[in-house]
């Protein structure tokens, strides 16, 4: 299933890979289509398995933000 994260924090690059790092390796069953540091969001693909919830928790691990998930 296809989501889109809209996540506030993100400043750089190292940022990105944070994000990018913690979703693939800190939670089974995500494949991260795509980040934008500009446009403030992250496209996902996720199993069935993979809440919300643990989005949420990922992301905010990081100290980020997620005002919310379309």
């Amino acid at each position: 299933m296809k989501k889109r994260l809209m996540v506030e924090g993100m400043h750089c690059m190292n940022c990105v890979k944070g994000l990018r790092d913690v979703l693939t390796e800190d939670l089974e069953g995500v494949d991260v289509v795509e980040i934008s540091l500009e446009g403030k969001y992250a496209d996902v693909d996720v199993a069935d398995s993979v809440t919300d919830d643990q989005l949420k928790s990922a992301v905010e691990e990081l100290g980020f933000e997620l005002k919310e998930i379309k």
